[in-house]
Order: C-alpha cells, then sequence, then structure tokens
C-alpha cells in the first residue's frame, strides 16, 4: 500500500486551492495540514491507535542509610539498585525520592519532616511505584499481571496521594493510577502500594500519532541526488538529518524530482527510513528499494493514519485551510463531515457476528452476567 504522506496533503491543497509551485511554501497551507492531523488524532480512539506495552515491576531494597540533612542521606546500597526507584520509607514515613544524585547519596522531596535527626543512621527500604508510559501515550485500560488478571482497581491521583499517605500495603493487587512524570515529560503510571517482586504488567493503551515534521518541500529534504544499493541510500550533496529516521523517502528520476501518483512525474519508488544511524550523506531504506544511481528525491514524513481515513485528512486538511482563509467554509465542512462519518463507520477491524458474550479466565474472573433470556444471536 503506497504511503499517504504529508507531502501528499500540501500537494493536494495546492490543487485544491488553485496554486503554483510556489503555493508549497505557504503558512497557511501547512498549517491546516496540522490542524487537520490533531483535530483527527483527538476527536476519538481510533482502533488504528490502540497499542500494546509492558512494564516490569522492580523489586525493593531495604538498606542503612546516614541522615545528612532534612533532604539528603548517604545511602549503602549500590547505585544501580537505588537510582530507578521512585521513593524510600524512613520508619513511617514515605518521601518521594526527588534525585539520586552519585554512588551514594540522595536527595528527598523538600518539605519532609524525618523521623530521625542529621547523623543518625536507620533503616529504609527504597521502593518504586512510578513506571514510564510508552511516549506516545494517550490513556490506558485496565493493567493485567503475570499470574492473573488485574484485581486492582483504578484510583484518582488524589485517591493514590491519599493511600500512599496512611498505606503501606505491598505486593499484588495493587491499586493504580496515571500521573505525570515528576522527573521528566510524559507519564507514569502510578503503582499504590508498592510491588515486591519482579513481575510484567502488559496493558492496552491508545497512542499519540507520528507528529508532522518534514514535508518534502525542504531544501534539506529534496537537496543532491541519492544512489541505491541493496536498501543502502548514499547521497550526494545531500543533507539528511537524525529526525528523518522513520520518514518516507521517495525516488524520482535524473531529470524529474517525485511527484504523487496522481502526478505527471510520479515517484519510481518509495521506503520508510530505518531508524538506524543517519549520516548527512547515508541512511539505510526499511523496505526493498531498485538499485538506482544519481536521482532525485524527496523526503517527508508519513500520514499516521490507516487508509479508510485517507479521504478524511484530505477533506478536513480543506475544510482548515478554507477556515483559515475564511473562504466557503461551510461547504468544505460539509464535505469534511461526510468523510468523517464514512472513516467512522470504516473503523472496525473485528467482525461482529460470532463474538463471545462471555469471557472466563481461570483465576475467578468473568464478564458481568447476563440476563437468563439473553439472546446471543443478536
Amino acid at each position: 500500500m503506497a504511503y499517504l504522506t504529508y507531502f501528499d496533503v500540501v500537494e493536494h491543497l495546492i490543487a485544491a486551492s488553485f496554486g503554483g509551485p510556489q503555493d508549497a511554501e505557504q503558512r497557511d497551507i501547512r498549517t491546516a495540514a496540522h490542524r487537520c492531523y490533531t483535530e483527527l488524532s483527538n476527536i476519538r480512539d481510533w482502533s488504528w491507535q490502540h497499542a500494546h506495552a509492558r512494564i516490569a515491576t522492580v523489586a525493593p531494597v531495604d538498606t542503612t542509610i546516614v541522615i545528612d540533612d532534612l533532604s539528603t542521606f548517604t545511602y549503602a546500597a549500590s547505585y544501580s539498585s537505588i537510582s530507578q526507584m521512585s521513593h524510600v520509607k524512613i520508619g513511617n514515613i514515605v518521601c518521594e525520592l526527588l534525585q539520586v544524585n552519585d554512588d551514594s547519596t540522595a536527595t528527598l522531596s523538600p518539605n519532609v519532616s524525618l523521623p530521625v535527626s542529621p547523623g543518625a543512621t536507620a533503616t529504609a527500604t527504597f521502593y518504586k511505584t512510578l513506571y514510564s508510559l510508552p511516549s506516545d501515550f494517550r490513556n490506558m485500560d485496565e493493567p493485567s499481571d503475570e499470574f492473573n488478571w488485574w484485581s486492582g482497581a483504578y484510583v484518582t491521583p488524589d485517591e493514590a496521594m491519599k493511600m500512599e499517605r496512611v498505606n503501606f500495603q505491598t505486593g499484588s493487587p495493587l491499586h493504580w493510577t496515571v500521573i505525570k512524570d515528576p522527573r521528566s515529560s510524559g507519564y507514569v503510571l502510578k503503582l499504590v502500594g508498592y510491588p515486591t517482586a519482579v513481575e510484567s504488567i502488559d496493558f492496552t493503551y491508545r497512542r499519540e500519532l507520528r507528529p508532522l515534521r518534514w514535508s518534502g518541500h525542504e531544501a534539506s529534504a529534496r537537496v543532491g541526488t541519492v544512489s541505491v544499493s541493496a536498501g543502502a541510500v548514499t547521497g550526494s550533496g545531500t543533507s539528511f538529518a537524525d529526525s528523518m529516521a522513520g520518514s518516507v523517502i521517495r525516488l524520482g528520476t535524473a531529470a524529474d524530482l517525485p511527484g504523487p501518483l496522481t502526478s505527471i512525474t510520479p515517484y519510481e519508488a518509495e521506503s520508510a527510513i530505518a531508524d538506524s544511524s543517519i549520516t548527512s550523506t547515508s541512511l539505510t531504506a526499511s523496505e526493498s528499494l531498485p538499485s538506482s544511481s544519481g536521482v532525485k528525491y524527496l523526503i517527508t514524513d508519513p500520514i499516521d493514519l490507516p487508509e479508510h481515513m485517507h479521504n478524511v485528512m484530505l477533506s478536513g486538511a480543506e475544510y482548515w485551510l478554507a477556515r483559515i482563509r475564511s473562504n466557503n467554509v461551510e461547504e468544505k465542512y460539509q464535505l469534511y463531515q461526510r468523510d468523517l462519518r464514512l472513516a467512522m463507520e470504516a473503523d472496525q477491524l473485528a467482525p461482529i457476528s460470532g463474538r463471545s458474550k462471555r469471557i472466563w479466565h481461570d483465576g475467578g474472573w468473568r464478564a458481568p452476567l447476563l440476563a437468563d433470556n439473553f439472546d446471543f444471536s443478536n
């Protein structure tokens, strides 16, 4: 299946608005493509956005510490064991680890009243309740642990904070919530209390779409020529960048730049770019490309949507361009809504007929009870 790319959307908007090649540089066209893409990503959880992920829990570490002051202490365990932890329990006080500084010292979150005085020795339990979620995470379903379907329960971040203050529950099942990662950007899965063994936890989540960066109209996305041999792409006068990993490279001819399939100079071949090392003059294609020498090319980002959503991406971009230009908005909106409805109707990946209405599990879990006269044929 051919890719729909950022380049194709821009070229479509140029044609739809009766523009010329110079319009590829117009900000309103590129803005319309970005706004439509963002809106489609957020308008609902599409089947295309469902993904599976796994985290591995970490066993707690008990060790001796020496209190330096109200916020720092020296620990005796190995740095590799402590550096991944998120909390420490000293006596009956639970503290967040703000930072593990080096091989022997760590800093607590501020405004902590420790049960021991500076200079004193204490026994502490380091544990991890915060587990990083995928960088493209949006929202998730109930997790499932390694040995049984999850019997913990979702709690709000506020409830999780209050439970952590007064409840030292350990082991499984665990309550869970999702919060912003306090140490970096993104989100984390927070377990309440804390795991006492190493095991895997699986979950289904909805991912964000791949962002758009390269339209293929930038000079560095098409400068020079390329030669291809066995998937290796070697450039002459090119300016490949690391941010092109996962983008699409399209090959033209020695005379012509590769255009969309609907153009008079359609591309000869295309492939995603592998996430391997990229230099300014070399990259690796993820898919087979025909051998070629000294041909023109362009690099553009794929539109991270399935084929049944391609039309709504194009008509939605037209609507956003009309809205930005305050031109023929209502007509474009009606076409956009028509394609959006068709995309939603086509967003079905599994047959409805023949589905089981109950799910049983050997751990004792089952789907809710149904009425005695329930018709399983419906």
